[in-house]
């Protein structure tokens, strides 16, 4: 059996260094090799110095791994998003591909699709594709195999809000500070009995708390119900819409505030075919003014994030090359009020 580097075998003039030729000059497996290039922390220190050696020596660049390696780092950062179907994350990838590209690099856009389980795939292959950085937006809180990469050495950025104490960067919203306002705005137009729909997620759970917390708040007497669902999407709103027509005019609300654009959309959508006047019966506010939001039936209110200097912050700051408004960690909303929460005025009469 061989146990160390034997001499090099001639190979055919002009011919490729192989798999098997690097195998057999750092005397290991054709395997250990594949795992030196594409899950190295399944090889010992040792061993991996011994198969880049040999692949050096024999001018080994049969794949992008093994050239990644010899300089050290790779051009590409992974993008982990949770929903591609939600055009707050193409905005998001968007502001960090343009400033990924201001500096040479290059994204790969991973989509869980809500997915933990796939969500776990993506970053693995993101490990065996050596990627120099992650950016994640993960389906809940952080994953212990993100924490992982990073004690591997793989830096990553959250971009969302960091669970309880941590010691990695993380930069996003103000999500409470968005609710907030949300919620304010209906209660200044009069509005006093309040739902708010939304998902299982930190982040909207800080845009819930906001809204708690203006309510808490007001000046008058209001109160709040709470529609929890599965996944923000524009079905889902349609179909909780649905159920609320159901209700007595005593049990039905004077105004909601969605987790998500999507979410409203379908809200407004389900509301109207039901025969609801929307602002005039009902006044309804979305969260992260996605393009379609301006474009509505009744274009919808909503609270503005800056998801694209969103992806551009996360990106400087895992470079190491961030600016003072990266620091803060947080990101103000912005109120954008349209139709969908305005009653229409009464006419003016003339004399």
């Amino acid at each position: 059996m061989t146990t160390g580097p034997v001499p090099n075998q001639p190979r055919a003039e002009g011919s490729a260094a192989t798999v098997g030729d690097v195998a057999a000059l750092a005397g290991v497996s054709r395997a250990t090799v594949s795992y030196t290039y594409t899950q190295p922390n399944r090889v010992s220190p040792d061993l991996r110095r011994r198969v880049l050696a040999a692949a050096d020596e024999l001018g080994y660049v049969g794949n992008d791994a093994a050239r990644r390696l010899r300089v050290g780092h790779s051009l590409a950062l992974g993008l982990l998003i949770s929903s591609m179907s939600n055009p707050v994350y193409a905005e998001l990838a968007a502001g960090a591909e343009a400033e990924a590209a201001a500096h040479g690099r290059f994204i790969l856009v991973a989509n869980s699709d809500e997915d933990p389980a796939r969500e776990r795939a993506y970053l693995n292959f993101f490990e065996s594709q050596q990627v120099s950085g992650i950016l994640a937006a993960p389906v809940g809180d952080v994953p212990p195999e993100l924490l992982g990469l990073r004690s591997r050495g793989t830096p990553f950025v959250l971009v969302g809000v960091a669970p309880g104490p941590h010691s990695y960067p993380a930069i996003s919203g103000d999500n409470e500070r968005g609710g907030h306002l949300a919620a304010a705005h209906l209660l200044a137009q009069g509005r006093r009995r309040l739902i708010f729909v939304g998902g299982a997620h930190p982040h909207v759970d800080l845009r819930l708390a906001g809204v708690k917390r203006a309510i808490a708040e007001a000046a008058e007497p209001a109160s709040l119900e709470i529609i929890r669902i599965q996944v923000q999407t524009a079905k889902v709103g349609e179909a909780v819409a649905r159920t609320l027509l159901r209700r007595s005019a005593a049990t039905f609300p004077d105004g909601i505030v969605a987790g998500n654009d999507l979410l409203a959309l379908g809200l407004l959508h389900g509301l109207i075919v039901g025969g609801i006047r929307v602002p005039e019966d009902l006044s309804l506010v979305g969260y992260d003014d996605i393009e379609f939001a301006d474009f509505a039936i009744v274009p919808l209110t909503t609270i503005r994030h800056p998801s694209a200097a969103l992806g551009a912050s996360a990106v400087r700051i895992l470079l190491g090359i961030e600016r003072e408004e990266d620091t803060k960690g947080r990101f103000e909303p912005e109120l954008v009020i349209r139709s969908s929460s305005l009653p229409t005025p009464p006419p003016s009469v003339h004399p």
